[in-house]
């Protein structure tokens, strides 16, 4: 006797584009959040439940909000602030005469 259950493959849309693949059991109700519809090959697929079809999202992303431009600004200055203390660690070692 098999007592397995079959799964069915469900789409998860993302915002602003993008999905991901969760399955649920045969019989289960579909989240609200989730569609049956295979997204086709396309760039950037975005859903559209209203018509019940995949789109192709516009090229323009949305503009970044100003906190999230601080945020990238900081993720940046940071970056080059660990790149200049690893040229100095270099630099001292090899006065130290650890490098040569």
């Amino acid at each position: 006797m098999d007592n397995s259950v079959n799964r069915i493959m469900a789409w998860c849309p993302l915002k602003p584009y993008g999905f991901y693949v969760t399955y649920i059991d045969e019989g289960e109700e579909l989240p609200d959040e989730a569609t049956l519809v295979e997204p086709p090959m396309i760039p950037r697929p975005r859903f559209d439940f209203d018509k019940q079809q995949w789109e192709t999202a516009p090229e323009s992303p949305v503009a970044p909000s100003e906190m999230q431009q601080i945020v990238m600004q900081q993720a940046k200055t940071i970056a080059l602030m660990q790149s200049v203390l690893m040229q100095q660690s270099k630099d001292i070692a090899t006065l130290k005469g650890v490098n040569k």
